[in-house]
This record gives structure tokens, sequence and C-alpha cells, in this order.
């Protein structure tokens, strides 16, 4: 294996998660950029190399230019989706005890932590959808519980703060992404 393409497979790794036609595309026009730079400097493959810099922040870097790929964005939706069901504390019906309410707590804030995850790794874009999955998913699992239980008593105060706990998993997912363009430094392109 030589250099360049070690140092191309380097960078392929750093961008997992991409669509693999951006992918492959980011990789033959570095594979271009650095055969032409090699014929400039006389041949010296190395010396290109170093050039571009660390492989890892190469790749990270179109990774944060053109994102994670549709299947991945899917995942992360998917994860936020399921997280956020177990969030509902009426799932478990019964006599009012800590459990349902503390476990539900447990799964809200790992369904929070893993949208705003989402909208600082895989953008703003990202971010939201996998709010709004989690928003479903929150709704969802109550329309189910409502119906299942069609004798059920909900309280205003109740339905108030599902539909405020679920609106902000949305703004948890645009917030991060949007504060990381706001506060990030000029950066040089590739």
């Amino acid at each position: 294996m030589t250099a360049d393409d070690e140092y191309l497979g380097q960078v392929s790794r750093a961008m997992m998660g991409m669509a693999g036609p951006v992918r492959d595309d980011i990789l033959r026009e570095l594979r271009g950029h650095i055969v032409e730079s090699s014929a400039a400097n006389g041949g010296n493959v190395h010396a290109s190399l170093e050039a571009l810099g660390s492989p890892r922040d190469v790749g990270r870097h179109y990774r944060e230019i053109y994102g994670y790929g549709t299947g991945f964005k899917l995942m992360f939706s998917a994860i936020a989706f399921l997280l956020a069901i177990p969030s509902v504390p009426v799932l478990v019906i019964g006599s009012e005890t800590v459990f349902p309410f503390t476990l539900s707590i447990v799964f809200v804030l790992a369904a929070a932590a893993w949208i705003l995850w989402v909208g600082v790794a895989a953008g703003t874009q990202a971010g939201i959808v996998a709010g709004v999955a989690g928003m479903v998913g929150r709704i969802s699992a109550f329309g189910a519980a409502a119906f299942r239980e069609s004798g059920a008593i909900t309280s205003a105060g109740g339905l108030g703060l599902l539909v405020a706990v679920s609106v902000l998993f949305v703004l948890l997912g645009w917030i991060p992404g949007t504060a990381k363009k706001t506060w990030s430094s000029p950066r040089g392109e590739l």
C-alpha cells in the first residue's frame, strides 16, 4: 500500500457516516490533488500529504461540510423516537408512585442528550429531524396509552407538560447546530 493510499484510507474512515457517492467524489478529488501536488514538488508524495494535514482532520472537516448520509440521519431519528417513548410516565399504568415518573425523567434526559448530540455532530437539519422524531415518539406513546385506557383522567397541566417537553425536543435539535455556526471561527476551506 502506498503512502497516498494509506492517507486516503484514513481520510475515508474519518468520513464514516457520509453518503457513499459524496465520500467517493471527495476521495477522487483528493487523490487528484495529491498527484498534482506531488508532480509540482518533484514527486515528493510525503510532502504533499503533510501539506494537506492530518487525514483525520481532513476527513472530519469534509464530514462537517457535507454532513451525514441519509441512512445515518434516519438512524439518529429512530433512536430519538425510541428514547422518547418511555419518557411518557403514563405508560406504566397503576398506582402513582415515584417509579414511573422517575424512570420517565431518565428517558427525557437521555432523549434530550441524544438530540443535542445529533444537533452538534450532524448539524441543525439532522438535529431538528431527531427532535421532531422525539416529539412524535412522545405524542404517539401518549396517544396509544390514552386509546388503550379510554377511562383514564388527564389534566390540562399534564397535557401542557407533555406538549412543552415534546416541543422542547425540537428546539434542542435546532440550538446546537445554529450556535455552532454562529460561534465558530471562520476556517480556510480545503
